[in-house]
């Protein structure tokens, strides 16, 4: 595996590089730099920071985690209609032998590994710390550092298991990916699918506890998770600014509902479910924290909310996103973005992800519109450009509809799908409380389908479910043997 050598690049950021050798050998290139980083708390804060914004960047969240290289496995975009040339041509069709999807997988793989390294050495820095450090110690501020870390170490392992071992349903017993806990980590061993979940699971609700005093209702944050505003555009007087922008972080509320996604990915229905109707019980409906977005009657881009802002669980921020994506349209590009099968995918004119969410990049083709740049200069606009959407709270419904349906109580799955599907404008065509199990199944595949346009999450769920094909738009893909990458040929013979 490669060797990644840690530099303290700026006062902003814990940053890794690559150079050559084991990936896991890692030993810091300017020991001074770090202690001296490390000395205060703002040291501290300054590499959580650091931490957001490696997961922002475009080798993972800021594009192939969302509305990149896991929106092309998705089958989101049209790329088999041209050249090979096309970013995606070979991703769409899952030639994971080409070299084409072997520089993505090479790139995914060695960002995260980056992220889990930078996260365990602020962890052991932290354990050793003089707690007097830290003036905000008596409100949560050791736990928030250590909560988020491990929060986010636990993620990138989540997200390197999806894409490159077989989904638990198919084999829980199979070899996965080295689960790394420690800095530096010289000889690296594979976990099984089930060792790995459950180390995922445990770092989860390790950093779930210890976030809790911070974030729920009545926390030391609370008054930055409450509101839409609060959470991503209010700043903290009273506090460090460390404290405040919990929305583009992993707060509490971000965990538990990364618990249910993760609980159903492994089969667990019952810690699933606890975990979302604990987030839909407390944060959205009784304290209403989260809301489904409501769309103006204007089909004016600008009043379009591009990102539904009120109902994002789980998201980061990149400051150049929106650039970038506009940058793809003005150089000529779009055609690797191009949607295929709007009309298969929406059955409703008046959905709201079909006539609000797209827009026209030629006369015949259409491109999502939640990355690009809204028109504004209000705080709020300014913000919301900069958002990538990881999770919301629609997933969160259709996790508990999901549950409830494998439980039998077809009819409450129902109530939560049309409540979805009302949120998202289509008032007609509801789902009868009396339908069939597996019509119910069906009903949550294609809200999953429709809620994941240009986010990446439709691979996955159709992994976690094993099925037999993608719906593309009607065009159904044969699945088998399609869902898992392979672990870079570099890392290959340097894993146990």
């Amino acid at each position: 595996m490669k060797k990644i050598t840690t530099y303290i690049l700026s006062a902003l950021a814990v940053v890794s590089l690559v150079s050559c050798n084991k990936w896991l050998d890692i030993t810091p290139e300017d020991t001074t730099t770090e202690k001296q980083l490390f000395s205060d708390a703002g040291g501290y804060h300054s590499a959580i920071n650091g931490l957001y914004q490696s997961l922002a960047s475009s080798s993972l969240y800021g594009k192939n985690l969302t509305w990149g290289f896991a929106s092309a496995l998705s089958q989101d975009y049209d790329n088999a209609s041209s050249s090979d040339g096309l970013e995606f041509s070979y991703v769409e069709k899952y030639e994971y032998g080409s070299d084409q999807v072997k520089a993505f997988g090479e790139q995914i793989w060695t960002s995260a590994y980056n992220v889990i390294a930078n996260a365990n050495n602020i962890l052991q820095h932290l354990e050793k710390a003089d707690s007097a450090l830290f003036p905000e110690a008596a409100r949560g501020e050791i736990e928030m550092i250590e909560g988020e870390a491990i929060a986010v170490r636990a993620l990138m392992h989540f997200d390197l298991l999806r894409l490159f071992a077989v989904s638990p349903v198919v084999d829980r017993n199979a070899k996965a990916i080295p689960y790394v806990t420690v800095y530096p980590e010289k000889f690296a061993s594979r976990k099984t699918v089930q060792e790995t979940l459950d180390a995922v699971e445990a770092d989860l609700e390790k950093a779930a506890k210890l976030l809790m005093p911070s974030d729920s209702v009545g926390g030391y944050s609370s008054d930055f998770m409450s509101s839409v505003g609060n959470r991503f555009y209010a700043s903290n007087s009273s506090r460090d600014f460390f404290f405040s922008a919990r929305g583009v972080r992993l707060n509490y509320v971000a965990i538990l509902s990364l618990l249910a996604r993760i609980y159903l990915y492994e089969g667990d229905v019952e810690n699933a479910y606890r975990c979302a109707k604990l987030v839909d019980d407390v944060f959205i409906k009784e304290n209403r924290w989260y809301v489904y977005t409501t769309f103006s009657d204007s089909d004016t881009e600008i009043y379009r909310p591009h990102k539904m802002m009120d109902e994002l669980l789980v998201c980061f921020y990149n400051e150049t996103l929106s650039t970038t994506y506009e940058n793809i349209f003005a150089d000529h590009r779009g055609g690797s973005y191009k949607l295929k099968h709007l009309d298969g995918i929406f059955a409703d004119n008046d959905d709201y992800r079909l006539r609000k969410l797209v827009f026209n990049i030629d006369a015949s083709a259409k491109a999502s519109l939640k990355y690009r740049e809204r028109s504004g200069t209000s705080n709020s606009i300014l913000v919301e450009n900069r958002l990538l959407p990881v999770m919301r709270i629609s997933e969160i419904h259709l996790i508990m509809a999901e549950c409830l349906v494998r439980n039998g109580s077809v009819a409450d799955a129902v109530k939560l799908l049309n409540n979805l599907r009302v949120s998202r404008g289509c008032m007609g065509n509801t789902l009868a409380e009396t339908i069939s199990q597996e019509e119910a199944m069906q009903a949550i595949a294609t809200e999953t389908r429709r809620e994941s346009v240009a986010e990446g999450q439709y691979f996955f769920y159709c992994k976690r479910t094993n099925a037999a094909t993608i719906d593309n738009g009607g065009v159904y893909v044969p699945m088998e043997g399609k869902y898992t990458m392979q672990i870079p040929d570099s890392e290959v013979s340097f894993l146990n």
